[in-house]
């Protein structure tokens, strides 16, 4: 798989003066229990179960900030502020990247269920990729990290509810467990009281894993309050990146059409 090469070169070196904690999730992996085919009974049953629980994922836009924690080769921080679209019809998402200082959009991203377009606004050329990972390079070392964007994507979009109805999906039902493989690599789905709570990425062809977490209010299910997202190489089994994305003044309505163009 093809992954996306975004560079952050002038983040890293303003940014990564301030210092706060990302909440750390632990990786859980498959469960060792039996895990049913779509088509058995207690499978339908769980599934019908989530589906009736399910949010509709309408248009919106929002404003977010984000902070990149890494930790190779040493312990840094960086921090982003963007705006963030979402078309119901097109499964569209847009996201502009702004640095925290001055507030000037450096880049922005276009996606869909099947490709990633990036436009850096310092030149004309957009590149356009196979859904997959996005990689931030630190000038400081050349380090490359490779965030795996669809679990930050299905999140936002809600097409994790097509996914998880694939007749090919695995069901732990004694934990709300939905599983299932995928080209790219092994995801697997958690929920709790019928909401997802939790996604998991493991890839031996992209050589990590991932997990992303969701914080949301009751009362505003979607677009949610927070996602963590950590990635973990299967290299060291350390953690590579840790990504803390909190969205703000969240609005339901539906961007123009000329939104998702550069």
């Amino acid at each position: 798989m093809k992954r996306t090469l975004l560079l952050l070169n002038i983040l890293f070196y303003v940014y990564s003066c301030r210092s706060a904690e990302v909440e750390d999730p632990n990786f859980i992996g498959r469960d060792k229990e039996k895990y049913h085919s779509a088509k058995e009974g207690e499978s339908k049953t769980l599934l019908k179960e989530i589906l009736e629980k399910q949010t509709e994922f309408q248009s919106f836009k929002s404003e977010f900030s984000m902070q990149i924690q890494t930790f190779v080769p040493k312990k840094d921080n960086v921090y982003l502020d963007g705006k963030l679209y979402f078309s119901k019809e097109t499964k569209q998402i847009k996201i502009q990247l702004m640095d925290s200082f001055f507030g000037m959009v450096f880049t922005e991203l276009i996606a869909d269920p099947n490709q990633i377009q990036i436009k850096p606004t310092s030149t004309k050329e957009v590149q356009t990729f196979p859904m997959g990972d996005i990689l931030i390079q630190d000038p400081n070392t050349n380090k490359k990290f490779a965030i795996p964007f669809p679990v930050i994507y299905e999140y936002l979009t809600g097409t994790y509810i097509g996914e998880i109805q694939n007749p090919k999906a695995k069901f732990n039902t004694k934990d709300s467990r939905i599983a299932l493989t995928k080209p790219d690599g092994e995801y697997e789905y958690f929920f709790k009281e019928g909401q997802l709570d939790r996604l998991e990425l493991a890839s031996t062809k992209r050589g990590l894993k991932a997990i992303a977490i969701v914080k949301t209010k009751p009362e505003q299910i979607h677009p949610p309050k927070e996602i963590t997202t950590k990635v973990i190489s299967l290299d060291t089994e350390k953690e590579n990146v840790l990504i803390l994305i909190k969205l703000k003044k969240s609005q339901m309505t539906e961007p123009p059409a000329n939104t998702f163009r550069f």
